[in-house]
């Protein structure tokens, strides 16, 4: 990453410090990263307040599942009720490369001996595919979640 990159990231986070969630998505989404930005979600029930809110400034924001292949039913029909119900029109789908996932988990246990492998096939390779090109992305990351998580600032660098 360059100095210039470091440099934006710290003041785009001085810039946006003590915003409100509305007026910090309303600035990213429009303005910082029009048209290269994403929001990556797992339509877990928290997560409906950030979708929410972004369908609120824009409710063709691209919107990034991923789809790991072991979800139950449930999250995917959720997905859908909150998509439909929030009028949410860009929601994508990703999944893991299928013949990736047949080569290296072909019993779909990898989740016991290898986790961090696993993860790594299901979620974050499939991750980095769909943000190809992308400028910049929203996580549903909460700072209340953790002692770790409470000093996160509002933008990272990433790659």
């Amino acid at each position: 990453m360059s100095d210039a990159h470091y440099d934006r990231v710290h003041e785009l986070n001085r810039r946006y410090a003590g915003t409100d969630a509305r007026d910090l998505l309303a600035g990213v989404i429009e303005r910082e990263f029009a048209g290269s930005i994403a929001l990556v979600s797992s339509f877990g029930a928290e997560s409906a307040i950030l979708l929410h809110l972004a369908a609120a400034v824009d409710p063709n924001i691209e919107v990034i599942f991923i789809d790991t292949g072991t979800l139950f039913g449930e999250t995917r029909r959720y997905r859908d009720r909150l998509t439909d119900f929030l009028g949410l029109g860009n929601v994508r789908t990703i999944e893991p490369d299928p013949g990736l996932l047949a080569a290296a988990d072909p019993r779909g246990m990898l989740f016991r001996d290898q986790p961090n492998f696993c993860c790594y096939l299901r979620k974050v390779a499939p991750l980095q595919r769909a943000l190809e090109g992308r400028e910049a992305w929203i996580s549903g990351r909460k700072r209340f979640q953790s002692a770790g998580r409470a000093e996160v600032p509002l933008f990272t660098a990433t790659g």
